[in-house]
């Protein structure tokens, strides 16, 4: 017996220092991070910061809010916005052949040189989520652009003029030079991307009509953010979006008087449909992109925390653990439930004869929206709850560009050279962009938004004090300019 245990012991021992070596091999093995001195060094256009900080200042004022319902939407500040923009950047206008879809989402096409090259195409939206000017919260009223303590103040700075702003103020300039893109150049600015997309919609459905495949489709998603995927700067780049599917629930039962109340209720039924959901999340684990974010992030680790991150053949459930301990990151690995609006009853002392409530899904790879449907229906186990789909567009989960090849390799190395050799960390951007609807035409698309940001800055996002600060917006427009210089590199 004793020999049989020096055996096992012996054996066990020889297995632990083997897992020992293959997880320190594998964390010596990581790439070192690529020094900002071993990158050519960006040719930037000069900006006059506070100059490109008033124009955008001047967007904001437009009051291009968003509301749910189409048909009370006012147009009129879109008009005068339109008409803004096309007084202040005339050289740009002038190079390029314009289209309105769906009435105010205008198509801006940049013929270029080589007709062989697939297209370039950039999106960003016009209009902005509405915001309550109260004396409570925001330091300056959201529609007035105020530029103070070097930053530009107001709702849409992040979401989402700072970046149209910065894209027209990268095209107007290459456009005044006289610049030919080799690449023809596609522009698409949506109207009404914070609703339903129906602007961007119409431009896909466009360009499939046509037969056009873009090269690559650039839309926001992502961002330098300091601070809040590592202690330093990444850059934060969107290679997927997850799907989106609102379901409306309802229950109905027999009203009456509150003093003699029915076994079934219609609140309470509903109710235990929504925890049941709650109690049963979907699958949650690592999925391609996030095991590429992961590895992305690693060699800026320390040799502990790399080496869990390098190895997750062993550490999975511990770096998974870690992720689920945030909203943010826990978002990543599975489809989440957010049960968003609930109605039911008029009168205090009245039973409700029917109640329903909105249930908000974010589709991971793994989950479609007939999936999901049936996940609900089975843990709801309920047939009088009925299950609608809303009168709205609703996606798929996107497929995943490419990551280290295609046009990967152009936007990664515009941004380490614009950011000092900023790390690149695929992700899957967890909201909705209009990007979505462009998936009939190309796989390819990179939800970017070269703007630096701090985790503050992020608050502002849909939030109070949105704002970018004017260094910031002045690098935007290098980094946009740049993309559009060097769009015909890599075909």
């Amino acid at each position: 017996m004793r020999k049989i245990f020096i055996f096992l012991f012996g054996v066990f021992g020889l297995a632990l220092l083997l897992i020992a070596f293959i997880v320190v091999t594998r964390t010596l093995m990581v790439a070192a991070p690529v020094s900002s001195a071993d990158l050519e060094k960006p040719n930037f256009v000069q900006v006059d910061k506070e100059a490109a900080a008033g124009r955008l200042s001047k967007a904001l004022q437009f009051r291009t809010v968003s509301i749910q319902d189409r048909a009370a939407q006012d147009t009129t500040e879109f008009t005068k916005f339109q008409d803004w923009l096309l007084e202040t950047y005339p050289e740009f206008h002038a190079a390029v052949k314009t289209e309105k879809v769906a009435d105010l989402t205008p198509i801006h096409t940049w013929q270029g040189i080589d007709t062989s090259l697939d297209p370039l195409v950039f999106l960003a939206h016009q209009d902005v989520v509405p915001a309550l000017e109260t004396t409570k919260g925001w330091d300056f009223p959201p529609f007035d652009g105020v530029v103070a303590n070097g930053f530009i103040y107001g709702r849409g700075t992040l979401d989402d003029k700072g970046s149209l702003i910065g894209i027209l103020e990268a095209a107007n300039r290459l456009a005044k030079s006289g610049f030919m893109p080799k690449r023809t150049l596609i522009f698409v600015f949506g109207h009404d991307e914070e609703v339903t997309g129906y602007g961007a919609k119409a431009a896909a459905d466009l360009m499939e009509a046509r037969g056009i495949a873009p090269y690559a489709v650039f839309d926001e998603g992502g961002a330098v953010v300091s601070g809040v995927v590592m202690e330093g700067q990444a850059a934060v780049l969107g290679v997927a979006e997850k799907g989106y599917l609102t379901l409306t629930l309802t229950a109905e039962a027999v009203g009456g008087h509150s003093s003699t109340p029915p076994e079934y209720t219609a609140v309470g039924a509903l109710s235990r449909a929504i925890v049941a959901i709650e109690n049963n999340p979907f699958k949650r684990n690592f999925d391609p992109v996030t095991r590429e974010m992961i590895k992305a992030l690693a060699p800026h680790q320390p040799f502990v925390e790399r080496a869990f991150m390098s190895n997750l053949w062993l550490f999975g459930p511990l770096v998974k653990s870690s992720f689920m301990k945030e909203d943010t990151t826990r978002a990543l690995l599975g489809t989440t439930i957010a049960p968003t609006i609930f109605n039911a009853g008029f009168k205090e002392n009245a039973m409700p004869r029917e109640a329903t409530a909105m249930v908000n899904f974010r589709l991971h790879s793994r989950d479609s929206a007939q999936s999901v449907i049936d996940h609900v229906t089975r843990v709801i186990d309920n047939p009088k709850i009925k299950i609608t789909l809303p009168e709205s567009l609703d996606s798929e989960a996107s497929p995943i560009s490419q990551i280290g090849t295609g046009p990967y390799v152009m936007i990664a190395d515009v941004l380490r050279r614009s950011f000092d050799g900023v790390p690149i960390v695929p992700n899957t951007v967890t909201g909705a962009t209009d990007s979505r609807f462009f998936t009939n035409v190309t796989s390819d698309i990179y939800r970017f938004t070269p703007i630096q940001t701090t985790a503050e800055d992020l608050k502002g996002f849909h939030g109070i004090n949105e704002r970018i600060s004017i260094d910031a917006h002045a690098r935007s427009i290098q980094v946009y300019h740049l993309l559009m210089q060097e769009s015909g590199k890599n075909p």
